[in-house]
């Protein structure tokens, strides 16, 4: 059945349709208590009631700023079809695809923030017997005070021992290797692995490994996967500091025991990092390094069809006074010495930026 904005469902009034993989998502005004909410729609056809109320169980159990409420569900029909309707907190802010730049990546600061973030709602999850399955940017909300928050808990999993157990379904672009095959298993251990798909996506481009499981198709995905080819952790971007892809890619380590042991232990070392500068995109859309008093800049000359001069700059924030940053302002350089010296350029402002 489709809805649209406008139609009442039971006690709701929809509003404007969010997302939605295992059902739709719509923003929507609960006229018993007068209040805008978020209202997921579940049909029958993708799971008997009793399990799809698994969902709002779960996430009732909670109590933490990193993780989405749900406050209850009902049960209705529409047209004579049975719905399952879940009312869970609303956050205008949408998810953290909403704070994207204009290249796709999310600036250093933010990301970091994120990880922590999802890291310590994690920690609560993992300590409470659940595992959430289900880590990916469409599913990282952003609230009032620019908090991260985990939402969706439709396919997650639970173990009173903590350990692993069969999965009820997967996202197959972030699951981890032992996730696949005749017999998958979830833990502790491909939560964190889908935290490191889903860090690598926001730091080098949304639109990559999704854009890859596209073109290749489920099977040769997984294998690569579980090679360790995908993701690619030779294909950082060059604002991606080496300290940061060391902890990313330990995330992703296709062994899940040479990951880290808990969402806690992740979340320290991002704690533990700390950058002068980072790189985003202006208005329009050029990169731009960002330190406290200062703003980098560089353009590329091609002086001819293989030779390029290469100038770097930076701005003063308070006089707008603009000079050369000489150590990485050189001219006649190859197309190769012109990419290793933009990449050094990138990763100073990162380390040394003002």
């Amino acid at each position: 059945m489709v809805f649209n904005t406008g139609d009442d469902i039971y006690k709701f009034t929809l509003i404007k349709k969010l997302g939605g993989n295992f059902g739709d998502v719509w923003q929507a005004f609960d006229n018993s208590i007068s209040k805008e909410i978020a209202l997921k729609i579940l049909e029958p056809k993708y799971e008997p009631i009793a399990k799809l109320l698994d969902e709002a169980r779960i996430g009732n159990k909670f109590n933490h700023k990193n993780l989405l409420p749900i406050h209850y569900a009902d049960v209705t029909s529409v047209g004579g079809v049975t719905f399952t309707l879940i009312s869970q907190e609303y956050y205008k802010n949408g998810d953290v695809t909403n704070y994207l730049n204009n290249h796709n990546f999310l600036p250093l600061p933010q990301t970091l923030k994120v990880l922590q973030d999802i890291l310590f709602g994690l920690e609560y999850l993992h300590n409470n017997g659940f595992y959430h399955n289900d880590i990916k940017p469409g599913n990282i909300l952003m609230d009032d005070q620019s908090n991260a928050v985990l939402a969706d808990y439709g396919i997650a999993g639970f173990s009173a021992s903590v350990l692993p157990v069969t999965p009820k379904n997967s996202y197959i672009v972030h699951r981890a290797p032992e996730s696949t095959g005749t017999s998958p298993v979830i833990s502790i251990h491909s939560d964190i692995y889908q935290v490191g798909c889903t860090a690598y996506r926001l730091l080098n481009g949304i639109s990559n490994l999704k854009n890859e499981f596209i073109s290749l198709g489920e099977i040769i995905y997984d294998d690569k996967k579980a090679k360790g080819k995908i993701p690619d952790i030779n294909r950082y971007q060059p604002f991606v500091p080496s300290r940061l892809k060391t902890i990313i890619n330990k995330a992703l380590n296709t062994d899940p025991s040479s990951r880290y042991s808990s969402a806690l232990e992740m979340r320290r070392k991002l704690e533990k990092l700390h950058f002068s500068g980072y790189w985003t995109t202006d208005s329009s859309s050029n990169l731009i390094g960002i330190g406290k008093k200062n703003t980098y800049h560089f353009d590329i000359e091609a002086k001819t069809a293989t030779t390029f001069n290469f100038v770097s700059t930076k701005k003063s924030n308070q006089s707008g006074n603009i000079t050369k940053v000489k150590d990485f302002t050189k001219r006649n350089l190859n197309q190769k010495e012109m990419e290793k010296l933009k990449n050094e350029y990138i990763s100073w402002v990162i380390d040394n930026a003002s």
